[in-house]
């Protein structure tokens, strides 16, 4: 969790980090990000959404709640993506200690 916060940290100071539903989705829907990271309570109606903008969009699930994560965010969210490539395949890959359920797993 410390090296995944850390990066999240880099990814929201240098201005490539989307948080919140608003913001995510617009970022999903201008094409700025291919993945997208949810929160152990966010609600499934988030996932439906973001299917119903980008049927292919990557979304991963992790274990941990959004509590977790806003001492990190700046601000509760049960959602976030990066706008950056390479932030993308950095947190996908520190995420392997967090991850609730796999990449596209999410259908509801």
């Amino acid at each position: 969790m410390d090296k995944f916060s850390s990066m999240l940290g880099l990814c929201r100071r240098a201005g490539k980090l989307a948080v919140g539903r608003d913001a995510v989705l617009a970022a999903v829907r201008k094409k700025q990000t291919d993945h997208v990271f949810l929160t152990a309570d966010a609600s499934p109606r988030h996932a439906r959404e973001l299917r119903a903008v980008s049927p292919d969009l990557a979304i991963t699930a992790l274990s941990l709640p959004m509590e977790a994560f806003a001492p990190v965010l700046g601000k509760k969210s049960c959602l976030f993506a990066p706008l950056d490539p390479n932030f993308s395949s950095a947190l996908l890959k520190l995420s392997n200690e967090i991850i609730f359920e796999e990449p596209n797993d999410i259908t509801e």
